[in-house]
């Protein structure tokens, strides 16, 4: 926790109370992440020596990301109503019995239900997370707060695949259990730090803002469209290109951990570029250098060139995600903020489990086509973010829109973003 502390006093959030709620959930992703990322390694191997074929590892892991998309867009809804924690919360929960129930039942198709339930808690948490940080965070500490955060969770990522990938396959029982322990602690910081508010109340649906007819909004959709066909290349196929290419196990959880840690290291500045240049452009040269890095992946026949070119890559995907968060929550009214986020999230899980799903059969007719596949659309995303995107401001809210609008509450119940930092305090202590 004090290393948290740290990382997000570097950030440089100003008031004590939003520092504290940033803490909270960057130490909830942190835990999560940790332990989640833990067994994903290993877990298409794991997959493979317990009977399912190749393209059922692919179904398998798109079924994490297929119940996320069913789940992000009607629970973000749901956390503009009632609240953020009790979503957190009940996120955290769902993964962690899930990965327990892995321990437990190894078959192929028990193995697609469990990674399904895992997928809807991790993906509703997610939102929550997000949507917490933007209803909360003022606008001009927005960058350094999805920086703080992302920081957070990609520590996490570090660490987790490391760990896991020195447990082996054959111990991957005992690491189910130990990262569903690591997950259900990030419902600490959560209860504990984090303001106790029942939500706003609900939006008529000719008040609602019309996500899509926003060209912002459409243009951070597309990016996180982007960046989920890119995931689910890699959630499939990264551990298959290593394993072929002659890589241990140790040296799969390495490539993972020399991933996270230059994008945990980044993520600060990162945040500081995000709220002091055009957000649209950070996104686009993220995007562009995951195109170029995964179009070469599947042509380098050395581990180490790979393990470290994954290292060079995590620089630019760390410029990408913060400003697209930043984007977003400066283009919608924060009462409305977990639903905008449930529909770009949909949009980005979406593509994950597409891509998961035919990954591993393009894999097994080249295993450069699931990589070029990929680049290519993400080429084609970039071409149409330079029209969707022109004349949309980069910085700042868009013309007309008022980012920390009070939503009413509940008669005595008081917004996140109506309460001061004393009030905040005593939200949070009841």
């Amino acid at each position: 926790m004090k290393s948290l502390r740290r990382l997000v006093r570097a950030g440089s959030i100003q008031d004590r109370a939003t520092r504290r709620v940033v803490i909270a959930v960057a130490a909830c992703a942190f835990a999560e992440w940790g332990g989640a990322s833990s067994v994903l390694p290993l877990l298409p191997i794991y997959l493979r020596h317990h009977g399912s074929s190749l393209p059922m590892v692919g179904l398998t892991m798109a079924a994490f990301f297929a119940a996320a998309v069913l789940v992000q867009y009607p629970m973000g809804r749901l956390s503009d109503r009632i609240g953020r924690r009790q979503i957190q919360i009940g996120g955290l929960i769902a993964y962690s019995v899930a990965t327990v129930l892995f321990a437990l039942f190894a078959a192929p198709w028990a193995a697609f239900f469990f990674r399904a339930l895992q997928g809807a808690g991790t993906g509703i948490v997610d939102v929550a997370n997000a949507a917490m940080i933007g209803e909360v965070v003022p606008e001009k500490e927005r960058g350094k707060a999805f920086g703080s955060f992302y920081g957070a969770r990609t520590v996490g990522m570090a660490i987790g695949p490391f760990l896991g990938g020195l447990t082996g396959v054959g111990h991957m029982d005992y690491l189910f259990l130990a990262a569903a322990a690591v997950v259900l602690t990030a419902t600490v910081p959560i209860t504990f730090l984090t303001p106790r508010t029942s939500g706003h109340l609900p939006v008529r649906r000719h008040e609602r803002t019309p996500l899509w007819r926003s060209r912002s909004v459409m243009g951070v959709g597309l990016a996180f469209l982007a960046g989920g066909l890119l995931i689910g290349t890699y959630e499939v196929c990264w551990s298959l290109l290593l394993d072929l290419r002659g890589a241990t196990s140790w040296e799969l959880g390495l490539s993972w951990t020399l991933f996270a840690f230059p994008f945990a290291v980044v993520s600060l500045p990162a945040g500081w570029l995000v709220d002091h240049m055009d957000r649209r452009a950070l996104v686009i040269f993220s995007l562009a250098g995951s195109a170029a890095f995964a179009l070469v992946y599947p042509f380098l026949h050395s581990v180490a060139w790979l393990v470290g070119l994954g290292a060079l890559e995590a620089v630019t995907v760390a410029l990408g995600a913060p400003a697209e968060l930043a984007q977003l929550s400066s283009s919608v009214p924060a009462r409305e903020l977990g639903r905008a986020q449930g529909a770009v999230s949909s949009m980005q899980t979406g593509a994950v489990a597409v891509m998961a799903t035919i990954s591993g059969a393009l894999f097994g007719v080249r295993p450069w086509l699931p990589f070029v596949v990929a680049a290519g659309a993400i080429g084609a995303v970039i071409v149409a973010l330079s029209f969707v995107w022109r004349g949309v401001p980069g910085r700042g809210s868009l013309p007309g829109h008022r980012p920390l609008e009070p939503a009413a509450g509940p008669v005595g119940v008081a917004s996140p973003l109506e309460l001061s930092p004393e009030r905040l305090r005593v939200e949070r202590a009841g």
